[in-house]
């Protein structure tokens, strides 16, 4: 090997490790940017999931409050309904006393009643 080809060559491999070391550079380059964007994402990951779950915290609690509100209003409507079906017992007797008090009258007298006679039987009432 004559000493031009051995200037080309090492000329080349010179060449050749200049270039690789700016490879390197850019890939460290690259590297260093894509781990930043990363960093970032974590981070804006990290936020996202930190709001979720404290929005989660949040709605768990109404759920909480949503079940206990539930469960006064059915005791309250479990109350009403029972009152409401005193009441519709109470107004049953009733209806059965005026019904019956109707049919007493009405049984007790015999024929029409005229005018002068309903006005004395409710006068006398």
């Amino acid at each position: 090997m004559s000493e031009e080809e051995m200037q080309r060559q090492m000329e080349f491999i010179v060449e050749q490790q200049a270039q690789f070391v700016v490879d390197i550079q850019r890939s460290r380059e690259t590297q260093e940017a894509e781990a930043k964007l990363w960093r970032e994402k974590y981070n804006g990951l990290t936020d996202a999931l930190t709001t979720v779950v404290g929005i989660v915290g949040k709605l768990a609690e109404r759920v909480e409050e949503i079940a206990e509100a539930q469960k006064r209003t059915d005791a309250q409507l479990a109350e009403t309904n029972a009152q409401l079906a005193e009441t519709n017992e109470r107004l049953n007797v009733f209806i059965n006393v005026v019904e019956r008090y109707i049919s007493e009258r009405r049984n007790g007298q015999s024929g029409r009643v005229s005018g002068n006679e309903a006005d004395e039987s409710a006068s006398s009432s």
